[in-house]
This record gives C-alpha cells, sequence and structure tokens, in this order.
C-alpha cells in the first residue's frame, strides 16, 4: 500500500470538490506501524458542517478532518493557543494531496512552519514558578509513596511532567501521548531517552526530574507563595461619554467599546455598543474566537448569515427587547432597513478584545 496515492484518491473520490487538502502523520514517515492511520485533512468550500470521521479505504484506517477554511483556521488557532499544535504538524508537515484554488495549501503550509518555527509565547514567570513547585510536589509524593500501584502512577506523571517543564522553560511546543514524546526527542533527544529508561526507577527518574527543575531555578516548596486576591478588587464605572471608538470597525457601523482591557482592566469579556446608521448595512464579517451576544436596544436591524443546510441567505428581524447570540467564526453582517431610525445595540463578547474580521462576502474563505 502507497500512502499518498491512496490518499489522493479518497479525496479525489469522496471529496471531488474540495478546495485542498493534506495527508499527514505517521503513515508518511519511518514510524509508519501496521496500525497507522492515514490522517486526512479536507478543506470544502462553503458553509460546510465540519467533522471529525473514522473509516477504512483500500485497506487503510482513516482519520478524516473536514472543514471550510474558516473552521479550519479556528482549529489550528485552538491547537497553537494550548500549545500542542497536532492539527498545524498534520498540515505544515504533510503533503498536498489537492489544490484547486492556484495554491492556498502551499501558502498555508509556509504561515504554519513559520508560526511553528517560532515557537509558543515564552511562559510567565509565576507560570514556571507553579511547575516547579508542582513537580517538587511529586517527587515528595514519589520518595513517601510505599504503594506500588500509587507509585506508578506518581512515576508517569512525573514522566510527562518533567518533559513538559523542560519544553516550557526551551520556549518549545508540547504534546500529548506519543506526540509529547515526539516534541521532546526533536527538542532534547537525550533527556528523552533518560526519563524512558528511568520510569520503571524511581530513584533514577527522581535525578532526571531534578536535573530538569535545576534548569528553571532547582526545587521549589517550602516558602512558594501564589499572590493574587481575585475576590477584593474595584469596580469600574463606565459612563455614556467615555466609550472608545478606538477598537475594530466594519464599515457601515460604529463600534464603542464600553467594557475592555483597555477601559477596565478586563481580561476575558469586551462589552459595547455598535450603532448602525439608517438604510444602512455593515460589511460582511467574522468574530474570530469570540462567543458575541446582543442586545437590541432601539430600531429594527437585521442580522444576515448563511443557512448551514442550504447556503442560502437568513435573515433574522429583530426590534428592541431581543437577543441575538453570534457562535465564534461565523460570518454574518448587521443591516438597519429603517430609512430615518438609527438601530443601536449593545454587545458583549468571550474574549478580552473586540476581535473584527472583515470579509469581501458571507462564502468568502478568509484565513485572516
Amino acid at each position: 500500500m502507497e500512502p499518498v496515492t491512496d490518499a489522493r484518491a479518497l479525496v479525489d473520490e469522496l471529496f471531488p470538490d474540495a478546495l485542498y487538502a493534506f495527508l499527514g502523520g505517521s503513515a508518511l514517515t519511518d514510524r509508519r506501524t501496521a496500525t497507522s492511520d492515514l490522517d486526512v485533512v479536507v478543506v470544502l468550500d462553503g458553509p460546510v458542517t465540519s467533522y471529525r470521521e473514522s473509516r477504512r479505504w483500500r485497506g487503510w484506517p482513516v482519520e478524516l478532518f473536514v472543514n471550510n477554511p474558516i473552521s479550519l483556521s479556528a482549529r489550528l488557532d485552538a491547537d497553537f493557543a494550548r500549545g500542542r499544535p497536532s492539527l498545524p504538524r498534520m498540515c505544515a508537515d504533510g503533503v498536498v494531496l489537492a489544490d484547486r484554488t492556484g495554491g492556498t495549501a502551499s501558502t498555508l503550509q509556509e504561515a504554519l512552519r513559520a508560526r511553528l518555527e517560532a515557537g509558543p509565547p515564552l511562559p510567565a514567570a509565576g507560570d514556571l514558578e507553579w511547575a516547579r513547585y508542582a513537580l517538587t510536589d511529586l517527587l515528595d509524593d514519589l520518595s513517601g509513596a510505599t504503594d506500588p500501584g500509587e507509585q506508578a502512577y506518581i512515576r508517569w506523571e512525573l514522566v510527562q511532567d518533567t518533559a513538559r517543564l523542560a519544553l516550557t522553560a526551551a520556549g518549545h511546543w508540547h504534546g500529548s501521548g506519543k506526540w509529547l514524546l515526539r516534541e521532546l526527542r526533536a527538542h532534547d533527544p537525550a533527556l528523552a531517552a533518560d526519563l524512558l529508561a528511568a520510569a520503571e526507577d524511581p530513584v533514577r527518574l527522581a535525578a532526571v526530574s531534578v536535573s530538569v527543575l535545576d534548569r528553571v531555578g532547582g526545587r521549589l516548596w517550602e516558602g512558594y507563595r501564589a499572590e493574587g486576591d481575585p475576590f477584593h478588587l474595584r469596580l469600574t464605572h463606565l459612563t455614556p461619554g467615555g466609550l472608545s471608538a478606538e477598537t475594530a470597525q466594519s464599515s457601515g457601523m460604529q463600534r464603542l467599546a464600553a467594557v475592555s482591557r483597555a477601559t477596565a482592566g478586563s481580561s476575558r469579556l469586551w462589552m459595547g455598543q455598535t450603532h448602525v446608521a439608517p438604510a444602512t448595512r455593515s460589511a460582511d464579517h467574522h468574530h474570530g474566537a469570540s462567543e458575541t451576544a446582543i442586545y437590541v436596544v432601539s430600531g429594527t436591524p437585521s442580522f444576515v448569515f448563511l443557512d448551514p443546510d442550504d447556503g442560502g441567505e437568513t435573515r433574522l428581524e429583530t426590534a428592541p427587547g431581543d437577543y441575538v447570540y453570534v457562535p465564534p467564526y461565523v460570518p454574518h453582517r448587521e443591516e438597519n432597513p429603517d430609512p430615518s431610525q438609527e438601530a443601536v445595540v449593545v454587545i458583549a463578547r468571550s474574549t478580552q478584545d473586540a476581535i473584527v474580521v472583515n470579509l469581501p462576502d458571507l462564502r468568502w474563505p478568509h484565513l485572516g
């Protein structure tokens, strides 16, 4: 069986209209085993429902990751954010099986390789201190464990936490399961070998873990204190005159920030107003990973999106007192059909910043 040939045939037969597709995973490497599957990432046009499916094809076990360009972008960003870039590596290091866009797949691969090469942001000092404390506590648990079962569980957790601390301290990506080992081997093959060799030996494992702790300041337990009192903070009062237009905008409307990092120091929530002039429509846009809640204050604004079943435009007509929920990454626009009255809504988002990605149209596969 030849993985690229078979994966390409799968895409041609099952997804003849795919914008582009990748084959990634172990089947392309010398780590391929009898149970290695074909990891196939397929990108389709339009508001298709993204899904993951396991199936058989020409004797291969296949993992299908089917997305549209926006949902793929969301999943790639989510993997980068958690520091475990399994999907980005599938695409960046994989083989392009099809590209009917004139080069989007190769462009995306280059962008992903650059992000992977740059690595994750370096951890904050407080995060490293917590990791040192947690690993020190595990080492103490290991030294005192007398139950063979408990000791076995502690050893395995110690192996993983030691690997993650080494990767995090070095500004390297990490993972779970076999991907954690692969990331560690790529960064520090000697440490990976030492951890594997010491996994069943408590004394040897403790020595390896302490050697990693020494890279970031050594053991930390007595005297550790995590500062911060989240229960006694000041309230912030914002008046209409204090709203700020220094936020992301779309043509045809004006957004005013009320509660944000800049105005109130919020860390996850964004809240503000949107004004849509009479007989005006906004640009098509989406809000990235933000969930958005909308409350209609005045006017009769309409909210337009594509129906996920038939791809046609769907219009929600609203009135004062109504609420609208916009899921992450969903392209939409606001319209004010009233020829004389401005529409005003209050919006709240689940991210600390107002993310606005303006699009040429509702179907546009914008990767931002």
